[in-house]
């Protein structure tokens, strides 16, 4: 019997813009990501993502944020807690045999987002 795949949820900050709800339109696109459980948006500015390992990674998650043209919180903090997620992350995935190469991200392509258009991440969904 193969052992339940892991879901983590995480807590994602988004650098604080005045008069624009990051964290709304963000958890929108993530919505559509396979893999991806909830998405709920706590302020303008943070969220919770709860999302499957086998799928995802919170370093893919963060990469995609950022192509979309969110900015993520770069305080101290913030940093820290994401190196962290990604160690935590990197030793479960290691133990489970999941294989960071061959994972890709799978997405409803009529995301309409007010960002600048993605480039690398959008152009490789199925």
């Amino acid at each position: 019997m193969k052992a339940p795949v892991p879901v983590r949820k995480r807590m994602v900050c988004l650098k604080r813009i005045a008069n624009r709800s990051q964290a709304q339109d963000a958890c929108a696109a993530l919505r559509k990501i396979q893999g991806v459980v909830d998405a709920q948006p706590i302020s303008n500015h943070r969220l919770t993502l709860t999302y499957s390992l086998e799928y995802l990674s919170f370093e893919l998650v963060e990469g995609l944020l950022k192509e979309l043209g969110f900015f993520l919180d770069n305080s101290i903090l913030a940093r820290i807690r994401r190196t962290i997620y990604q160690y935590l992350e990197d030793n479960v995935r290691e133990k489970l045999h999941i294989d960071d190469e061959k994972q890709t991200l799978v997405i409803d392509v009529e995301a309409d987002l007010p960002h600048k258009e993605p480039e690398k991440y959008w152009n490789n969904y199925r």
